[in-house]
């Protein structure tokens, strides 16, 4: 019995030390790709024809079969990220339409980059200002797992593409939302701000946050992220203070720019520091030095006396 019962034990060893040092393939055959570049920005004209670029590199360690598609997006959350609507759609800002991305099917090495023909024509009536879509790559099903192993995926990949077509474009955007913790008893500070775009094209906010003490002196300058914010979106910015202590009122203003004429975001919100418990402690101990003092002084009051 001793002995079975060591040879179940031996047999499940076994098979681990076999599946992590003789079977290596199924540990390191992930998929990974990286699109080039992420983003393309290009300025155009209605009509205009414009011929370009993108890659795809395999930076896994197995061949790929991809297949390209093009399509629109949406942006429904507050962080800007871009949801792929796979039908097409007629809309204000949807521009799948007017590309074409070839070959949209190839077969990448591990290691290769593949150079796309990327081409897009301008509609004669596009709407002046941003029109939005992204290149998709996906790995082909069932072309990639010919040997039975089982193969990391990583999600799929694209370039966000974004137009700006030349003409009368509306820039307009407002400070929708700037939150701090109305009264803390110590740092850090968190300090939460949304900023509404409502413009014909994304805005890329540049600024910071400046904070004042209650004497109205400039305490530290806080950065705020540049991210991209879509039109008829709102897009949050999270800033920390990493300040401990303090004390007494305080001022957070918001100063940034967007747009090509610089336009101005002005916001600005009022917080409390008050370490109550510190300074608790703090009078508990300066009255009972004080009634101290006082007891240690009577007696010799009354021997005077």
């Amino acid at each position: 019995m001793k002995k079975n019962k060591k040879k179940l034990l031996i047999i499940p060893i076994f098979y681990i030390l076999y599946s992590i040092f003789l079977n290596p393939v199924r540990a390191q055959n992930v998929i990974k790709m990286t699109a080039i570049p992420p983003r393309l920005e290009l300025e155009v004209a209605p009509g205009q024809v414009i011929i370009d670029q993108l890659k795809i590199r395999n930076e896994g360690d197995t061949q790929l079969g991809l297949q390209l598609e093009v399509q629109d997006f949406v942006v429904n959350d507050k962080e800007g990220t871009p949801l792929p609507i796979e039908e097409q759609i007629a809309d204000r800002w949807a521009a799948s339409l007017w590309i074409t991305v070839s070959p949209q099917k190839f077969l990448l090495n591990p290691g290769e980059t593949k150079v796309l023909d990327f081409v897009a024509v301008v509609p004669e009536d596009a709407a002046p200002g941003g029109h939005y879509a992204i290149v998709f790559y996906s790995p082909v099903p069932g072309n990639l797992e010919q040997d039975g192993t089982q193969t990391g995926v990583s999600p799929n990949v694209g370039s966000l593409i974004y137009f700006t077509v030349a003409g009368d474009i509306n820039e307009d955007a407002r400070v929708s939302l700037m939150d701090v913790p109305k009264f803390q008893e110590y740092g850090p500070v968190e300090i939460k701000t949304e900023i509404q775009n409502l413009s014909d094209i994304h805005i890329r906010p540049i600024g910071a946050i400046k904070i004042y003490n209650w004497l109205g002196r400039h305490s530290q300058t806080l950065k705020l992220e540049e991210q991209n914010v879509f039109p008829t979106t709102a897009r949050s910015f999270e800033n920390t203070w990493n300040q401990k202590w303090g004390l007494g009122k305080y001022k957070a203003q918001l100063e940034a720019t967007y747009g090509t004429q610089g336009k101005i975001l002005l916001a600005t919100v009022f917080f409390w520091i008050i370490p109550w418990r510190a300074m608790a402690i703090c009078l508990l101990i300066i009255v009972l030095i004080i009634l101290l003092i006082v007891y240690f002084k009577k007696p010799k009051e009354i021997a005077k006396s």
